[in-house]
């Protein structure tokens, strides 16, 4: 097993290449928000399946993340070389996917992996956005994360320690985004 100082050197790095990696997410989020406002996701703006799912899963996250977060990785990968100068050992550049098929899969995997949990929780008789319970807090936190990572592993194959980071920082990224776009009054 290696040293302590080399597991906390790894453990940053792919928290680092975690953090950009997850940029266009962050940015196809603030977009997909503004996109809501248009007539043009109007016919969208309806429940997937209010019964299974509740009221606030609708089509127009499914269709609108994907697009957004493509666009967003297309814009990254050319800020990429400005912003990047020297990346670290092992770095997945975003620039070394195609910005289409990595925009449109994590984009939908995204919003995929968030319908299991409001399954769940509508059985369990748990209103959306409920925030009383720690448990469903992290989980509402961590389940498109999880997906993400998931997508990562087995289709993109990013290595298995930068997935084992991503299961303790993409929890804590996420619930920091989320308080970031109430702020902003984007959700």
């Amino acid at each position: 097993m290696p040293p302590i100082v080399d597991i906390c050197q790894i453990f940053f790095q792919d928290t680092s290449n975690i953090l950009w990696l997850i940029c266009p997410l962050f940015l196809a989020g603030i977009l997909e928000a503004f996109l809501w406002k248009t007539a043009l996701f109007e016919p969208l703006n309806f429940p997937i399946n209010e019964s299974l799912f509740g009221a606030n899963k609708k089509w127009r996250g499914l269709v609108s993340l994907p697009l957004t977060h493509a666009v967003s990785v297309g814009l990254f990968q050319i800020l990429e070389p400005w912003i990047i100068k020297e990346p670290l050992p092992n770095w997945i550049s975003l620039s070394s996917l195609n910005w289409l098929e990595y925009g449109l899969l994590v984009g939908f995997i995204f919003n995929l992996s968030e319908l299991p949990n409001s399954f769940i929780k509508r059985r369990l008789g748990i209103p959306p956005g409920d925030e009383s319970s720690l448990l469903f807090y992290f989980v509402d936190h961590s389940d498109s994360p999880y997906g993400t990572l998931l997508l990562w592993y087995f289709y993109f194959q990013f290595p298995g320690h930068l997935i084992l980071t991503g299961l303790v920082v993409t929890p804590l990224l996420f619930m920091t985004a989320t308080w970031i776009r109430k702020k902003l009054g984007l959700k």
